[in-house]
């Protein structure tokens, strides 16, 4: 019985992704000319598109290097070919599937059949995903900088009269009252016996049942920030991962001659991935295109080109995470194929 409604409780949440989704992609795409849309596409010449998934591809194998870089921080030594392998299993199931599991959570789950530590070799997909979101936000902040002053005030200028923004501006109090109101209870749990027992009753629970866990997190944590220089590096590399396909980007973006200086893609993208991030669809879809698109159009780009850009970026990750479907197929992803942490396999 409790497993029927667990599975119900499953649809359900499935259900209403898929439903915010269809509903993301309508807002993406619903005031596009589809037969211009259909004549931009046309202008792409060939070696700009593979040139274009070249990036993509050489993005990818950045980030992969970055990850084998902190598993070796944790001692877990494994061949990069074999982290090529799982990555990009990961990205095929997040990018090409329509499915609930994560391209991140696959490649912890299968990294960990390869070596007896285990939770150190999750951790490092965990922290391997912090590094990558804190990156594009350094990205995203430091690339609005270089967006010339007079530029800068009139993509504020834009934004400020987008309907979403309006009526954030016109309810602001009603938004201030919210925030004011978290930010009061929070106070209150802080400052008053009776919260923090609260507190203390809840950090006691998850200590009692997870004591070892949390144990063992603690001192993965402490290795990394030990290691603050593989923190720099992962970073560094987190640049040149997103830079690269950026670049591919802005290659398709010239193609069709969208109005945008190449500034703009530096701050745009890495924003709409982050926005993608937010567990609301699989694998953000529609959430990443609608936020290229509001972002493009704010600057000046016509509704057809930012669309375009949004359309032509979903296609590139599908491209590119095709790769995955072969090896899922081959079964090249699985323990008997390789190991980490042994000269033999493990079952």
């Amino acid at each position: 019985m409790q497993q029927g409604k667990s599975r119900k409780k499953q649809y359900f949440w499935h259900s209403l992704r898929f439903l915010i989704a269809a509903g993301a992609l309508y807002l993406a795409f619903n005031k596009v000319d589809w037969p211009q849309l259909g004549q931009l596409v046309s202008q792409i010449k060939i070696w700009v598109l593979l040139c274009a998934l070249a990036s993509y591809a050489a993005s990818q194998l950045i980030f992969v290097a970055r990850w084998c870089m902190f598993l070796k921080v944790q001692s877990i030594k494994i061949p990069y070919w074999a982290a090529v392998r799982l990555h990009f299993l990961g990205l095929f199931y997040s990018n090409a599937l329509p499915s609930a599991v994560g391209g991140d959570l696959l490649r912890a789950w299968y990294v960990t059949k390869h070596t007896d530590r285990k939770l150190e070799a999750a951790l490092s997909v965990v922290i391997d995903r912090i590094i990558g979101l804190s990156g594009l936000l350094i990205m995203a902040i430091a690339g609005y900088w270089f967006i010339p002053a007079q530029a800068r005030n009139e993509l504020l200028r834009q934004y400020a009269q987008m309907p979403l923004m309006q009526a954030i501006w016109t309810n602001k109090w009603l938004v201030s009252v919210l925030f004011l109101a978290a930010a009061a209870i929070g106070l209150i749990m802080v400052l008053t016996a009776s919260g923090r027992r609260i507190i203390r009753g809840l950090v006691s629970k998850v200590s009692l049942r997870a004591a070892e866990t949390l144990s063992k997190i603690r001192l993965a944590v402490l290795i990394y920030y030990r290691k603050k220089m593989a923190i720099l590096a992962g970073l560094l590399l987190t640049f040149c991962c997103q830079g690269v396909f950026i670049i591919g980007l802005w290659l398709i973006g010239q193609a069709i001659d969208a109005n945008a200086d190449w500034e703009l893609y530096f701050v745009f993208f890495p924003v709409s991935w982050l926005l993608g991030t937010i567990p609301l669809t699989p694998g953000g879809v529609g959430v990443v295109e609608w936020a290229v698109r509001v972002m493009f159009e704010g600057a000046g780009v016509t509704t057809n080109h930012a669309s375009a850009l949004a359309l032509a970026q979903r296609v590139l990750w599908i491209l590119g995470s095709l790769p995955g479907a072969v090896i899922h197929l081959m079964g090249s992803h699985l323990p008997k194929d390789f190991s980490i942490d042994y000269n033999r396999s493990i079952n």
